[in-house]
């Protein structure tokens, strides 16, 4: 199992889901012009 911190975790987990299911969304605040403020989303969008 590799090492991965904490917000590589969450961004996995949220393209994970969004790929197994087109009915996963992410809302709230920050997600697309920060990356999401700890960069939780970086890449997903």
């Amino acid at each position: 199992m590799a090492v991965i911190t904490y917000i590589e975790a969450i961004n996995q987990a949220l393209r994970e889901e969004m790929r197994r299911d087109e009915r996963v969304v992410i809302w709230g605040e920050d997600l697309i012009s920060m990356n999401g403020v700890f960069g939780q989303t970086k890449g997903i969008y």
